[in-house]
């Protein structure tokens, strides 16, 4: 498989930023820490080893603040309201009319509207405005998006599928604004397996397979539980690593004893850091029933050798191949994702086989520094 990673346009403003004054600024909005905050702390920290003065825009939330300003980061807390919250945009603006060239960095459509807004409010010129789409969601194409779209100098997104799903109501934007950029994960230089077999009381000749993230039914997991029930008879543990919902953990719960597979599940909950958990199975699962523009988990299971079952709805079919670092499956297809399953319990082989692929396509072209070092090059060729 061939991986093409399209960066020929990314992140314009950052561009300008690497060969000028090094200034951006991260707008993060949610109220909870997540995937997507702990995406722009992983960027920024790497931002910042190469001399970028970084700074954070974000909701005055103590547990994101303090996350950020531990690392050492510029934290100005704002309600980033969206589209209609000009109060943010006014003190935005403010701070960019004192900033000189400098990127804005949105990371969802309601902030690029206060990114573009501030910037307007600011009359300074030297500031770009990107966003990045890290959501697999069609456009929209209603005036006001029109108008953002056209103010936007960039607009990344994480796959070449959520590109696609985002073009399929055409909407009214400049092609040569588009970027893709498939997003990764910083993995420390050496990661200790936790003794997971002892810890979750699981026999040493029992193959672990692992799934690790928000417990959801768009995860799959109902679909998953069913399968296992096909694989009553063999030596494997499904390990389910995360939280949910009160009610949806229950749910599965439930369903745990109405499919008799009390004995082949194991709710490990929230795991904190992760990998040394992912080190310690024998291969990793995302059954996703929806479309994930580029979920990571998978590339966690790939950066500690191990191979992974995915369902070839989203973003990971294009670093993940069937046969060769891990097995594709139809999303929904309880019967396909257990007879993938199986195999892999039942071959060592193959399951050392695709792990080593699956070891050496991340190493090769999805690990982080790669990806920032892809980056870098780009903003090096430019002659902004």
């Amino acid at each position: 498989m061939i991986f093409i990673c399209r960066i020929d346009i990314i992140l314009l403003l950052l561009q300008i930023i690497m060969t000028q004054n090094k200034k951006i600024f991260h707008i993060v909005s949610n109220k909870e820490w997540g995937g997507g905050e702990q995406y722009v702390y992983d960027l920024s920290q790497r931002q910042k080893a190469d001399g970028i003065e970084v700074s954070i825009f974000c909701k005055p939330v103590d547990a994101i603040v303090g996350r950020y300003e531990a690392a050492g980061l510029k934290v100005m807390p704002m309600s980033l309201g969206g589209a209609l919250d000009v109060g943010s945009a006014w003190r935005m603006a403010a701070v960019l009319k004192q900033a000189g060239p400098c990127a804005v960095h949105a990371h969802n459509f309601k902030d690029a509207f206060t990114a573009c807004y501030a910037r307007k409010l600011s009359g300074a010129k030297e500031v770009r405005v990107v966003m990045c789409r890290h959501l697999t969601r069609k456009g929209k194409n209603t005036l006001l998006y029109r108008w953002l779209y056209g103010q936007l100098d960039c607009l990344c997104f994480d796959s070449e599928l959520s590109k696609q799903e985002f073009l399929s109501t055409s909407p009214s934007i400049d092609p040569q604004k588009m970027a893709i950029v498939h997003t990764s994960i910083v993995v420390p230089e050496k990661v200790e397996p936790v003794s997971l077999r002892d810890e979750l009381g699981i026999a040493d000749d029992c193959v672990v397979a692992m799934f690790h993230g928000r417990l959801d039914a768009e995860k799959g997991l109902d679909g998953l539980l069913e399968a296992v029930a096909q694989l009553s008879e063999k030596p494997f543990r499904l390990v389910l690593v995360g939280r949910g919902s009160d009610e949806y953990t229950a749910h599965l719960q439930q369903r745990v004893k109405d499919l008799h597979i009390a004995e082949k599940v194991v709710f490990a909950g929230f795991r904190h850091p992760v990998l040394p958990y992912v080190a310690a199975a024998d291969f990793g699962i995302l059954a996703s029933t929806v479309k994930e523009g580029c979920p990571l988990s998978p590339q966690e299971y790939m950066s500690q050798g191990h191979p992974v079952v995915v369902t070839n709805n989203g973003g990971q079919r294009e670093y993940v191949e069937d046969g060769r670092n891990g097995l594709l499956v139809p999303p929904g297809d309880v019967q396909a994702l257990a007879q993938a399953i199986g195999r892999l319990v039942d071959n060592d082989a193959l399951r050392g086989e695709l792990g080593r692929q699956a070891k050496a396509d991340f190493d090769d072209h999805l690990n982080y520094e790669h990806y920032y070092t892809q980056i870098k090059s780009i903003y090096e060729r430019q002659k902004l």
